[in-house]
């Protein structure tokens, strides 16, 4: 699907004529820009083959995610597009609605393949600079789940900024199924913790209630949801004493 990108519009000058579509159903609020005019060409094709189909993964259509924040503190929002099968993008804002791609030249790309899902613009080690996450899912091996941060080293003499990926050294790395992730100070020390939304990509069959409540008792490491403190920039999982559900029977889709 290509992306147009949208424009929030004022309302049309009174004195102007209306004709009779705009009379009946009232001004346009929005405003349709093109690629060729935004410069913001990311597509998330879905090509579906023996090991990416539906059957095989249920979320298949579920699509890949989108945050909006300014990465170089120039004032303006910068975008950044994850695609499911093919390759992230990040956009510069330039200013009239005109974007550059600079997911290389950042040094914010993905890696290759499948299962990009959620991403989310913070300032997650509080240096006033804004940093993304980028989660991963799909019935592949572990490895290839492992969620990734780019922290944000600054801009070059061109105002572009450039990222270093360390998730594994804020440990959030992780290689669950997962959803998305949301950066908030829930223990009010004035740091960015997290939780993570993760998935079950199995169907469980129809339960009884003991069955149920059986599941619901354990947790899953790869499915359930996660709660992560930020400790002087390392983050611990403390989801088995949070209180949190965290077991199987998690079909996260967002929180």
């Amino acid at each position: 699907m290509s992306l147009a990108f949208i424009l929030i519009m004022s309302a049309c000058n009174h004195n102007e004529s209306l004709n009779d579509d705009t009379a009946s159903n009232g001004p346009h609020l929005f405003t349709s820009l093109p690629p060729d005019s935004t410069h913001i060409d990311f597509n998330n094709p879905l090509v579906e083959g023996l090991n990416t189909n539906v059957l095989l993964y249920e979320y298949f259509y579920n699509g890949g995610g989108i945050s909006v924040g300014d990465l170089n503190n120039d004032g303006l929002q910068d975008i950044y597009f994850t695609s499911n099968l093919g390759d992230n993008k990040l956009y510069l804002n330039q200013g009239g609605l005109q974007f550059q791609d600079i997911t290389e030249v950042a040094h914010a790309t993905s890696r290759p393949g499948p299962w990009k899902t959620g991403v989310t613009i913070a300032d997650v080690n509080g240096d006033g600079k804004e940093d993304i996450y980028v989660c991963y899912s799909g019935k592949m091996p572990s490895f290839k789940r492992a969620n990734q941060l780019f922290i944000n080293q600054g801009n070059d003499k061109a105002g572009i900024p450039n990222f270093l990926e360390q998730a594994a050294q804020f440990g959030i790395a992780d290689t669950g199924y997962a959803t998305q992730a949301f950066f908030f100070d829930f223990d009010r020390d004035g740091d960015l913790d997290m939780f993570l939304m993760n998935h079950n990509p199995t169907n469980l069959p129809l339960l009884d209630e003991a069955s149920t409540l059986a599941i619901l008792a354990k947790r899953e490491l790869n499915t359930g949801v996660k709660l992560f403190r930020n400790d002087n920039n390392h983050f611990i999982d403390i989801t088995s004493t949070s209180g949190l559900s965290s077991s199987a029977l998690t079909y996260g889709l967002g929180a």
